[in-house]
């Protein structure tokens, strides 16, 4: 899955500037619902998504719910795993955002991503932040709450593409950013949830979940 993400970020290449003008055209710019949903989008995107597993998380051990618990732990991991390759990818790749480099979505510097966050635009951190919660709480609400991941599992995921749209409104990525951020969200979550189902009784889950109490 992460190299047909990686093949549809490079596919995405030839179109980046020409989707970055189509953002920043002035009546998609001076749009108040467009202005307005973005800057909702993009609050979901960081620290929405982190706020809303801690609380989770909290809430579950607040009420003596594994189950809720377990969703937030889920999420978390997921952020957690998939915001460290991001941070990696960006600091190597070096791309320029579309505001710093107007245009040119080839201007990468290899490198350069450590220490100059205008050069931190592949992949998209808010997107792969909101991928990877979307990700991590479908599976897990299909485990423990099939019914409720009928509807919650495409909320999810339509909320996380309108938060990738979002960051090229605000001329913070370019396309390809968002698709590979996508792609590293989601293969988290399959990561994650992989791991604790070949480990049911890992320590994380023995430390970390609320034992029902009797």
């Amino acid at each position: 899955m992460l190299g047909a993400f990686t093949l549809a970020a490079a596919a995405a290449l030839p179109a980046d500037r020409e989707l970055q003008r189509v953002m920043q055209r002035r009546w998609v710019q001076e749009s108040p619902l467009f202005s307005r949903s973005a800057d909702v989008f993009n609050a979901y995107g960081s620290p929405g998504v982190f706020a809303g597993s801690l609380a989770l998380f909290a809430a579950g051990w607040a009420s003596d719910r594994p189950d809720l618990a377990r969703l937030g732990l889920r999420a978390s991991e997921t952020i957690m795993l998939s915001g460290m390759v991001t941070g990696g990818i960006k600091g190597f790749a070096g791309r320029a955002r579309p505001f710093a480099s107007p245009g040119n979505p080839n201007d990468f510097r290899i490198l350069s991503g450590t220490h100059d966050a205008a050069r931190q635009s592949f992949p998209s951190g808010h997107t792969t932040s909101v991928f990877a919660f979307a990700s991590a709480m479908d599976r897990e609400l299909r485990l423990s709450h099939p019914g409720t991941a009928r509807w919650a599992g495409p909320a999810l995921y339509t909320a996380a593409t309108l938060t990738g749209l979002a960051r090229m409104h605000a001329d913070k990525h370019w396309a390809s950013d968002v698709v590979m951020g996508a792609g590293i969200g989601l293969v988290s979550g399959l990561v994650v949830a992989r791991f604790h189902a070949d480990r049911p009784r890992h320590w994380i889950d023995q430390r970390l979940l609320p034992r029902v109490r009797r």
